[in-house]
């Protein structure tokens, strides 16, 4: 039986496995993880190119990987530069990728959201043809990255880290926005900002940054929203937050309710600037996969993919607010055995063995 992840179940913080596993042995940014047809499919930032890695497991996840580039711009397009954060989604029958993309004449601030149409979703999204279907249409005119979609309340809706409506060069500020798709490919309701940083922790130096928008829900709908990333990138100060979803209109900015403290950020030691993260459930369980660093100064470089447990309490989502002890070794993971010099909560090794043996019979077998 080859089980992609492990879960402990649904218990207190104070029993939560917070140690973390590195999946990748090079730097992956913004890595988007979802499990279609007995895979685990990842997408990241490579920068010039799209790729989707796939493995059955997330556990030595490069190291068992297939790798594919499905798509590469052609030069002298509005979207041949700075290819970030595509995303991989299933919708209407069809799989899609959302990515930022920009024109190399103009740089940066000409960063937009575009969509790239595949095969049907019934087939491997690593198979058959790619196309540029072009920008996400009826956006508005904005500098945007980072574009996802949720589905709430009957709808899919699209949300995305752009700049202030009201000073587009004002790189130092970023937000997030909320639009209603009418389908994959296009909006049908004004854009709306529902987060800007207001926190001291949301800011590094003179850059108050909201980014990596990502939904989240507790699996009895307890709990519902989204996390988002916040400070610089570049930055150790980088970190997790969680808006949730309180009223009834996602268009409506007092729907959104932001977090009092970070979800997730940096500790004493590695990894360093934990974020842009993506959650996937397994059995009742969530496993969040964030980008963090091996050193606090190594910037942009070096960001690989990590993965670390979410926990849903009455208050909410939890990651024991701090990176936990940094592994490779998938047992610690697990939760069956403690690294050298590190302490991880596993909750006592006779309730994990309990747990485990439950949900291990729980788990369906996944094809190599």
């Amino acid at each position: 039986m080859n089980i992609p992840i492990y879960g402990l179940g649904h218990h207190l913080a104070d029993d939560y496995n917070n140690a973390v596993l590195t999946i990748t042995n090079r730097s992956c940014a913004d890595p988007y993880v979802i499990y279609a047809h007995g895979k685990f499919y990842m997408t990241w930032t490579a920068g010039n190119r799209v790729e989707i890695w796939c493995s059955p497991s997330l556990l030595n996840f490069e190291e068992n990987c297939s790798k594919h580039n499905i798509w590469q711009p052609p030069h002298g397009k509005e979207y041949s530069g700075d290819i970030w954060a595509p995303e991989l989604h299933a919708l209407q029958g069809r799989w899609y990728v959302y990515l930022a993309a920009d024109d190399p004449q103009h740089g940066n601030k000409s960063h937009r959201m575009y969509v790239l149409g595949g095969p049907p979703a019934s087939e491997d999204p690593c198979n058959g043809d790619w196309e540029m279907l072009g920008p996400v249409r009826n956006m508005p005119d904005q500098w945007a990255i980072d574009g996802t979609v949720i589905h709430l309340m009957g709808q899919m809706y699209f949300v995305y880290s752009g700049w202030p409506f009201e000073k587009q060069e004002g790189k130092n500020v970023q937000e997030l926005f909320i639009v209603r798709l009418a389908s994959p490919t296009e909006t049908n309701s004004e854009a709306v900002r529902i987060s800007t940083p207001e926190n001291t922790w949301e800011w590094s130096g003179d850059a108050g940054i909201n980014e990596g928008p990502q939904w989240l829900a507790a699996p009895d709908g307890s709990w519902v929203g989204m996390a988002y990333s916040c400070a610089g990138s570049w930055t150790r100060d980088y970190k997790m937050a969680t808006l949730q979803f309180v009223g009834n209109d996602p268009l409506d900015p007092k729907a959104w309710k932001k977090s009092r403290e970070p979800l997730l950020q940096s500790a004493d030691t590695a990894p360093f600037g934990p974020g842009h993260g993506s959650f996937i459930e397994m059995e009742g369980d969530f496993i969040g996969v964030y980008h963090g660093t091996d050193n606090a100064t190594d910037g942009w470089g070096n960001r690989k993919a990590r993965c670390q447990r979410v926990q849903f309490t009455e208050e909410g989502p939890h990651m024991g607010k701090f990176c936990g002890p940094l592994t490779t070794d998938a047992d610690v993971f697990r939760g069956i055995k403690q690294p050298p010099g590190h302490h991880v909560h596993v909750g006592g090794m006779k309730s994990f063995l309990r747990r485990a043996s439950l949900k291990l019979e729980s788990i369906p077998k996944i094809e190599p």
